[in-house]
């Protein structure tokens, strides 16, 4: 597998799964609006702060109201970042590999494309939670196709790597916006709008009954072994995915086991990590320092799609 094949199916799983999580992350916000006291004036500039560019985003004359702050990460073209640009470039990703992949994975991503394309911001104003639903129920489609239709080989493990690295990352950053606007007086209603978000809610009863505060928040959406969008549970996949090519294929690229280590690193902290460590110390520190890390793993495993003239993979 050259470079350009393997960095379009790792950007596809993770543009595709970045998708969600923008969805979430928004949706999550409408829901914490029911507790602040002034809907107008509610405080939409960290929510550009955590998925937009704050720079270009004022540079514009834009001002943190609603609309403003929407159009700019949901519909805007020229931003990167936004859950148009992130469908657009999934579909070309896609269309990149397609004689790789099933065709049904082609057809659903191009009828989202297809659907948000023909979208407009009343749209979303006028139901903002269906709306993201629709997006959430998008990518849960493209997911499902890939998991009853892929063969388990190379493309398999490389499109479900993106995944993980990318809900480890988003799930601490969902938790980092909801933390940083209540710290240890999370409220009940904030924190299960943030269970929510993550369609956690009912896994967390069944794991920790309705004991809701900050310590088994964070053991169930950081350090949590079999919560599917736990940061730790997301950690463990990666690094598996990416131990089947490492073992059963053989390694080209030295990057490969420099991002192996990384990976287990990470995970191994977490995994013996206590949550009453993280909140007697500083809860923000701790996230921003473990998306850093995130970002760091994804930097490493950027430089494996780097090395000129030869295969990434043996395979």
């Amino acid at each position: 597998m050259i470079g350009r094949i393997a960095e379009s199916l790792y950007w596809l799983g993770r543009y595709i799964e970045r998708i969600e999580n923008h969805a979430r992350l928004i949706d999550v916000d409408y829901h914490m609006q029911t507790s602040h006291e002034d809907r107008a004036q509610y405080p939409w500039r960290e929510l550009m702060e955590t998925i937009g560019n704050i720079s270009d985003f004022q540079s514009k004359k834009l001002s943190f109201t609603e609309s403003d702050v929407l159009t700019t990460i949901v519909f805007d073209p020229d931003n990167s970042n936004s859950i148009i640009s992130c469908v657009v470039n999934a579909r070309t990703n896609t269309q990149t590999v397609r004689e790789r992949l099933p065709s049904e994975m082609w057809d659903a991503i191009n009828g989202f494309y297809l659907w948000l394309n023909s979208r407009k911001l009343n749209d979303l104003l006028l139901y903002p939670h269906t709306f993201f639903e629709q997006i959430k129920n998008q990518t849960s489609l493209f997911q499902g196709i890939a998991t009853s239709t892929m063969l388990r080989g190379p493309e398999w493990h490389m499109i479900q790597a993106g995944k993980y690295l990318e809900r480890a990352e988003n799930t601490l950053r969902i938790f980092r916006v909801v933390y940083s606007d209540n710290h240890q007086d999370m409220s009940y209603d904030d924190s299960i709008a943030l269970l929510k978000s993550v369609s956690g809610y009912e896994a967390f009863r069944k794991c920790l009954s309705n004991k809701v505060n900050i310590e088994n928040m964070l053991d169930f959406l950081i350090l949590n072994a079999i919560f599917p969008r736990s940061t730790r549970f997301s950690l463990g996949h990666l690094k598996d995915h990416l131990g089947c090519l490492y073992v059963s294929r053989g390694v080209i690229s030295p990057e490969f086991g420099r991002v192996m280590k990384s990976i287990g690193r990470f995970y191994s902290q977490l995994a013996y990590m206590d949550p009453s460590e993280i909140s007697r110390a500083d809860v923000i520190p701790f996230l921003e320092e473990e998306i850093r890390r995130c970002n760091t793993i994804g930097a490493e495993i950027g430089k494996m799609f780097s090395t000129k003239g030869v295969n990434v993979l043996s395979f």
